[in-house]
């Protein structure tokens, strides 16, 4: 597993926009698998080292990864800026990946709707009662506030 597999989805987003932004003020490959720099960060540079023989052995001192065996955005800037070819997969599969799943909500909604435009009066009602019961407290309030009024009264 590579740094990216290890990196939260917030962290990669935010690397990339660290990259794309040309967060990364220096990055020099010091062997093989080992790179190291500077990205600037919220208020100050920080220094990363990224290993990608041992991603777990990257570093970086920023509040987020300090001193803890985890992947940051520093660190993700740091990788794309030394493998842009890297970056740019990321955000064409990222983009991919957004528009599948735009597409299966589509189909998602489509069928919804033809199943409760087929359902009767009283399967709807029933429905809805254990969807309110069921589901989430926020979700039984929102009802009770949004079409129930004399109850907040």
């Amino acid at each position: 597993m590579g740094l990216i597999d290890r990196a939260s989805g917030a962290s990669l987003w935010r690397g990339y926009d660290y990259y794309t932004g040309k967060k990364v003020l220096l990055c020099k490959r010091i062997d093989d698998h080992v790179y190291a720099g500077k990205v600037s960060g919220n208020g100050a540079d920080y220094d990363v080292e990224i290993n990608l023989e041992k991603p777990y052995s990257s570093k970086c001192n920023c509040p987020h990864a300090n001193g803890r065996r985890i992947v940051c955005k520093h660190m993700v800037a740091m990788y794309f800026t030394a493998f842009p070819k890297e970056a740019e997969r990321f955000y064409e599969e990222a983009v991919c990946a957004m528009e599948e799943e735009e597409e299966r909500q589509e189909r998602l909604e489509k069928a919804l709707e033809k199943c409760i435009t087929k359902m009767g009066k009283a399967k709807l009602q029933d429905a809805l009662w254990q969807l309110l019961v069921d589901g989430p407290e926020w979700q039984y309030e929102r009802f009770l506030r949004d079409y129930v009024p004399e109850y907040w009264e």
